[in-house]
């Protein structure tokens, strides 16, 4: 026997409802201070490694850190 018009709705699955994007926001973050202890400490990190002069290491890490 054939089904009834509603039965054969009920047993439908709903179309999927449309997602709109929406645009994400950064959270405003805190700029980088560059201490001499954080040059020290890599400076310190780079002549564990590398050996090498206490100048050329700390001029290193100051390149290092300022491009993070």
């Amino acid at each position: 026997m054939p089904r009834k018009a509603t039965e054969a709705a009920a047993t439908e699955k709903p179309a999927a409802k449309k997602r709109t994007a929406t645009p994400r926001t950064r959270k405003a973050s805190k700029p980088i201070v560059l201490t001499p202890e954080h040059v020290a400490e890599r400076a310190y990190y780079i002549h564990l490694e590398e050996g090498g002069d206490a100048v050329e290491n700390w001029l290193r890490a100051e390149r290092e850190l300022v491009t993070v």
